[in-house]
């Protein structure tokens, strides 16, 4: 189903992008504007042995960027920022196969954050090209301002899988810093309506905030919580993980997207 999803996403993509192709072809991409849109997809995942058995996930953006025009520089130099709304996290292979859909093995955690990308452009190609192909490098600064935890082989919210009371107050407010700082290499192809970037994005921040969900659960079925306990499995308590346990929860993305 998730495959069938980026197939349709896709095929719009390039729709969208035949018909503006259709719509400006006659004009000089970089004479026209230096601002426009992007939309794409990455694969992301976290490191840093906090969290355990991390394993990718698919993740879409779409933003605006704007960058300096190179055909009116001598310089291959030049810059580009934007505004970008992604969606990131990782999966994580906990669960059994034999597990029962309500338990507490977490297998997913999903972030949205607004991303700054601060990146320096080189052009490749010659100065009047209207194919203009740049390497690109820099840092994305990202507000993490939504963040979900699932458990279970099914991965239901955390909020909705356990019997919990005073334990999560914001269920998508997971204790994982607001701010992170990602280091970004990658490669951009503008043509004169369209262009495709490609990059890799790593992590330069610990989002551990004390990543530990622990909360009274009724144990008695009387409607009252009565015993506190760590609401997920594998452990993230630092009492109980094996001595000198990473507490490192970075983040990592592979991300293609088109570029209007």
């Amino acid at each position: 189903m998730q495959i069938n999803r980026i197939l349709s996403l896709v095929t719009l993509f390039l729709g969208a992008a035949h018909l503006q192709a259709q719509a400006v072809s006659d004009l000089d991409y970089e004479g026209r504007q230096n601002y426009g849109l992007k939309m794409g997809l990455g694969i992301n995942s976290m490191y840093g042995g906090k969290l355990q058995k991390p394993r990718p996930t698919v993740g879409f953006m779409a933003g605006l960027y704007i960058h300096s025009n190179p055909e009116k520089k001598p310089s291959p130099w030049g810059f580009q920022s934007g505004l970008d709304l992604r969606m990131r996290g990782s999966n994580f292979a906990n669960a059994k196969a034999t597990d029962t859909a309500i338990n507490s093995a977490y297998t997913k955690i999903s972030l949205m954050s607004l991303d700054l990308p601060l990146l320096v452009n080189y052009r490749l190609s010659k100065q009047r090209d209207k194919q203009i192909k740049q390497l690109q490098a820099g840092v994305q600064l990202a507000y993490n301002f939504n963040s979900v935890l699932y458990v279970g082989p099914q991965k239901r919210p955390l909020a909705t899988a356990t019997e919990t009371y005073n334990s999560i107050k914001e269920w998508d407010r997971l204790p994982l810093k607001m701010y992170d700082l990602q280091a970004v290499v990658g490669y951009q192809y503008r043509g004169e309506s369209m262009g495709y970037s490609m990059s890799m994005k790593m992590g330069l921040l610990n989002l551990n905030n004390n990543f530990l969900l622990r909360g009274l659960v009724d144990t008695d079925n009387d409607g009252v919580g009565d015993q506190e306990v760590e609401l997920i499995s594998p452990t993230t308590d630092p009492l109980k993980e094996k001595p000198g346990t990473p507490q490192m929860i970075g983040t990592w993305s592979l991300e293609f997207a088109l570029v209007f």
